[in-house]
């Protein structure tokens, strides 16, 4: 399988741009981290996947952790000269949208209102792409919350309305979690480039979005959420050639579903194997995973 060059996480942190019509979901299974439909996203295996984990990969796993651990002390309310300013600026921006092939959605409305807040707070920032990665996930929580349920109505006034209530609690919200964060962030992004090594090893790879590290415990859980939550689609393909006593070679075809092929399974099923090799049993699962060869490749849905 060839890889995507990872795009450098920096390069995402300083040109942030938005679409109002592109899906976006904060995604449990891969660490937090909220992704937008357009985002680009690969697999990148374990022969690769330890040189892609350094520091500037890890801001975005960050973020969704640290915001989590600052929440308590980050309590601020949205203020009414906010409100006011974003929905002038916002329905004007929803109507010009309402004619394209992919109306506004609430949610994209909301952070490209709140963008601009990270960009005035973290332009002249000491650390440029930690601020933008705290900031952009305290408008990402913020906005989601509100915006859950908005879509179902087509209206600019009141789905900008929803909007500026999400895009201004994080915007109050965002000196407190940048400050709080920073405190402890470089910390975190050590801590995560050695989790990332240890899934790379462990898990034979790991999940990248616009080059940063998603940090799941269930690479499978993780692809099924891009796949559900932002339409972004992962095919796995497992092909495993190995050499048996000396004597054979395995070819082992995984579909979608997760079903082995009968001839490659009854193939496999003949193999000799020594007592302590993988799957002492002889069963395909154990051989997958003591190989740690994992090809998932994205596609997008037509």
């Amino acid at each position: 399988m060839t890889v995507r060059s990872v795009i450098p996480a920096g390069l995402i942190a300083g040109a942030l741009v938005l679409v109002p019509g592109v899906a976006s979901a904060e995604l449990d299974a891969c660490g937090g981290v909220f992704v937008f439909g357009d985002a680009e996203c690969e697999f990148v295996p374990k022969e690769e996947c330890t040189q892609h984990c350094e520091v500037v990969a890890m801001e975005t796993t960050c973020a969704a952790e640290l915001y989590r651990d600052c929440e308590s002390e980050c309590t601020a309310h949205a203020e009414t000269e906010c409100q006011s300013s974003c929905q002038t600026s916002c329905e004007t921006t929803c109507e010009e949208e309402m004619a394209s092939d992919e109306p506004p959605r609430c949610m994209g409305l909301a952070m490209s209102d709140c963008q601009q807040a990270c960009n005035e707070k973290c332009d002249d920032a000491e650390h440029v792409g930690s601020c933008r990665s705290a900031c952009a996930h305290t408008c990402g929580a913020k906005c989601e919350g509100k915006c859950q349920d908005a879509d179902e109505d087509v209206v600019c006034e009141e789905k900008c309305s929803t909007a500026c209530d999400g895009s201004c609690e994080a915007k109050a919200n965002i000196d407190c979690q940048v400050e709080c964060q920073t405190q402890v962030f470089e910390s975190c992004e050590t801590r995560k480039v050695e989790e990332c090594e240890t899934q790379c090893t462990q898990e034979g790879g790991a999940i990248y979005c616009d080059g940063q590290f998603l940090s799941s415990s269930d690479l499978d859980d993780c692809a099924a959420e891009l796949r559900a939550e932002v339409d972004i689609d992962v095919d796995v393909d497992i092909d495993v050639d190995a050499d048996v006593d000396g004597d054979a070679d395995i070819d082992v075809d995984v579909d979608d579903d997760g079903d082995v092929d009968k001839n490659d399974a009854k193939d496999a099923g003949n193999c000799s194997m020594s007592p302590g090799s993988a799957g002492t049993g002889g069963s395909i699962a154990s051989l997958l995973a003591a190989m740690g060869l994992v090809a998932l490749k994205r596609r997008r849905r037509a």
